[in-house]
């Protein structure tokens, strides 16, 4: 369970008082489409909206207290994830969710224009080098649809390569929708992450994007590390991911953003989401 020695540790440390409860309620304005996935760090409500607003191109993190809180640092101990709950009255809120870690992001990604866009990494991702992350194409403005880019990278071992080529989805995408992850279109992973090239698990860092279809709008390229998925399978109905009962407790590393992602059953506009976190932490 990496951090506890035993079951027994888990109920010690909540005698001990080494534990962090939150709610998140999530109310989302962005239409979305059936099928596709959407970034609910972007909706309002609680925590608030990531509009994913820093400099044209320049690597930038999110703050920890802007997210699902988890708790101040607590290095040299080690904190986890012990439960989660989501519920919802949306039909369109029903589906697969992912609880992410959201690393490092490349904001404004220019998807109108054929040109090599090059990244400024001079803040360099904080967490997860030494396995990398994956990645998301996120639609900050509305696009047009039917674009194809590629992206330069640095992998999980330092070693710098070339995406395959990424298609977006083939109609609009609104604001929010990861635009890659339109299914049952050839060439498209149905996913929310970007495909790497062959043998690559993760990436440290982008270095270049370049459109050779433009798709139109702005994206923000986010380097994510999943943490936890769970399915919302009816409304009005909890559902929760018990770690020890259910599956191993993952980690949670200090200043980690988390948010959530999901797949959308219907549009999610003027639907609510509403949950609970609940961390606990080693001696």
């Amino acid at each position: 369970m990496g951090g506890f020695s035993r079951v027994g540790k888990v109920a010690d440390a909540h005698d001990a008082g080494r534990d962090h409860f939150c709610s998140l309620r999530k109310v989302p304005s962005q239409a979305t489409v059936a099928g596709w996935w959407a970034d609910l760090s972007m909706a309002s409500g609680n925590p608030p909206p990531n509009y994913y607003a820093a400099s044209p191109l320049a690597a930038k993190t999110l703050d920890a207290y802007d997210g699902i809180f988890h708790g101040a640092a607590k290095s040299p101990a080690t904190k986890h994830l012990h439960k989660l709950g989501l519920v919802t009255p949306t039909a369109g809120l029903v589906g697969r969710y992912m609880l992410l870690d959201y690393a490092l992001y490349y904001p404004f990604i220019d998807a109108d224009s054929t040109d090599p866009q090059a990244l400024d990494n001079t803040v360099a991702i904080p967490r997860h080098a030494d396995v990398g992350c994956q990645v998301m194409a996120v639609a900050v403005t509305p696009s047009i649809g039917g674009g194809v880019f590629t992206f330069g990278y640095t992998n999980q071992d330092g070693v710098s390569r070339t995406s395959p080529p990424q298609s977006c989805s083939t109609t609009a995408a609104n604001i929010a929708s990861i635009v890659t992850s339109q299914q049952g279109v050839a060439g498209m992973p149905g996913g929310p992450f970007l495909a790497l090239a062959a043998g690559d698990t993760g990436v440290r860092s982008i270095e270049s994007v370049t459109f050779s279809v433009v798709n139109g709008g702005l994206i923000a390229l986010v380097l994510v590390k999943p943490i936890v998925d769970l399915a919302i399978r009816e409304i009005n109905t909890m559902a929760e991911v018990h770690s020890v009962q259910h599956r191993p407790m993952p980690r949670i590393e200090d200043g980690a953003y988390l948010g959530l992602i999901m797949n959308c059953a219907a549009t999610i506009a003027a639907g609510q989401l509403a949950g609970y976190a609940h961390f606990i932490w080693s001696e």
